[in-house]
């Protein structure tokens, strides 16, 4: 039986800076979605989770 993980948090863990019509921009290409202890649940896509954005903490990972 599978258990059912409540989301707590995203991590942004694959972005790079880009212009866009001369602009700066984020382009978001993974994003992990942790429970409310910080462990992971999967990766998702971000049109997944865009929606949900706003409603939970979301860190982006260090560029190295």
């Amino acid at each position: 039986m599978k258990t059912i993980e409540k989301v707590g948090s995203f991590e942004i863990v694959r972005y790079k800076f880009e212009y866009v019509n001369s602009e700066p921009k984020i382009i978001i290409e993974m994003v992990k979605v942790l429970d409310i202890n910080g462990k992971y649940i999967k990766f998702a896509s971000l049109k997944e989770v865009i929606d949900f954005l706003p409603l939970y903490p979301v860190k982006f990972k260090k560029l190295c």
